[in-house]
């Protein structure tokens, strides 16, 4: 495998962002939003407040990234956030989700956050496997939760099973 480098996302990561991010959406499988993200969709949703985000690069540039959002700005829910990972189908198989997330979870814990969600639908097994072996545990499924408004799925209700990670460290 070619090495992973992973990193704080710059502005010039932009179109490499939102062509992934694309790519993941087109699936049908990776989120009920529709439109992948441009520059300032991601500093909104994963770098501005309290949110952290992370790219994966090998030497052909930026293969994957990540992010964490706070769930609330209310303050009892401090220090819990909701976690986004999304991989280059190039790269996807390859191990460069597991170094991706385990970057994650290193630099959302030394961020403050003690507690990570993830939501994933039942049919992204390898998500649900990338998690599971990260150290997130199944906590349910919430049933029919969204209405798929676009793609493969479009118009059908979409079941999302809920994973958490609680960080040693913290709480």
């Amino acid at each position: 495998m070619t090495e992973i480098l992973t990193r704080f996302p710059v502005p010039g990561d932009a179109t490499a962002i939102s062509a992934i991010d694309a790519q993941g959406l087109a699936s049908g499988h990776a989120s009920f939003r529709e439109q992948p993200h441009d520059w300032s969709s991601f500093q909104n949703s994963f770098m501005e407040g309290r949110g952290l985000a992370l790219v994966a690069e090998d030497n052909h540039g930026v293969v994957a990234w990540a992010g964490v959002s706070p769930t609330s700005k209310r303050a009892v829910y401090r220090g819990v956030g909701e976690v986004s990972i999304y991989v280059s189908p190039r790269k996807q198989k390859c191990g460069v989700g597991r170094i991706l997330l385990d970057a994650l979870v290193i630099a959302s814990e030394q961020a403050g956050f003690w507690t990570l969600v993830a939501q994933i639908f039942p049919e992204n097994k390898s998500s649900l496997s990338l998690h599971a072996g990260c150290g997130f545990d199944v906590v349910g499924t919430r049933k029919r939760l969204g209405q798929m408004s676009y793609g493969p799925c479009a118009g059908d209700w979409r079941d999302v099973i809920m994973l958490e990670r609680h960080s040693p460290l913290s709480c």
